[in-house]
């Protein structure tokens, strides 16, 4: 019996399994200090494996940055795009929302993540591109269309969604920056609730109807 169908699963098992087994490495020991003989050793693979699949440590290290941060958001993008627009429960949402949003970015992965991608952007600018691509763009793009629902519900006086997105995040997280160290320390989820709604308020202010 053919077991050809089997390969796509197993080639993206395997893809996955190396993903997994680069995260503690380059955690623990940076991009450079990072081998690709550790990452197949802790994988279980062989290096040509690696290389076939990634082309190199670079472009692993790229994928293993874009993956990890699009888990640590995705459960916020989908917290965003359930913001209930009704009259009685929108604000409340609103905060509820943002709130999850800036929470999964100040988790101790999230910042576990921010110390090795700082260190590594000025050695490849590429890294902020995956980190806006993946993280970023995804985020203010879901929480632009509930603003746009908003506006069109008549809570909120929104002439440009997109930058009311990203002024929602930046109250939001306005005293965060200090509190992180730029995100490179988790912040207590009890400081994030109480920063978030202050920004969220402050928000209000210039953009309730």
């Amino acid at each position: 019996m053919s077991t050809a169908p089997a390969r796509p699963r197993l080639v993206t098992d395997r893809r996955q399994r190396i993903l997994d087994a680069a995260g503690p490495v380059f955690a623990e020991h940076g991009y450079e200090r990072s081998s690709v003989d550790a990452i197949a050793k802790a994988a279980q693979v062989s290096k040509p494996t690696i290389y076939s699949h990634f082309g190199g440590k670079e472009q692993l290290f790229r994928i293993w940055v874009g993956e990890v941060a699009r888990q640590t958001t995705e459960d916020a993008v989908r917290a965003v795009q359930a913001i209930d627009v009704t009259p009685k429960k929108w604000r409340a949402s609103l905060v509820g929302a943002t709130t999850d949003l800036v929470v999964a970015w100040h988790t101790e992965c999230a910042a576990s993540l921010a110390r090795i991608a700082n260190a590594e952007v000025g050695r490849d600018p590429e890294i902020f591109t995956v980190l806006r691509e993946s993280a970023h763009d995804p985020v203010i793009e879901a929480l632009a269309g509930r603003l746009a629902m908003l506006g069109n519900a008549g809570h909120l006086t929104v002439p440009d969604p997109v930058l009311a997105a990203k002024q929602l995040i930046a109250l939001a997280r306005t005293e965060l920056d200090d509190i992180s160290e730029f995100g490179t320390k988790p912040a207590p989820v009890t400081v994030v609730r109480r920063v978030v709604k202050v920004g969220v308020e402050t928000f209000l202010l210039a953009y309730a109807a």
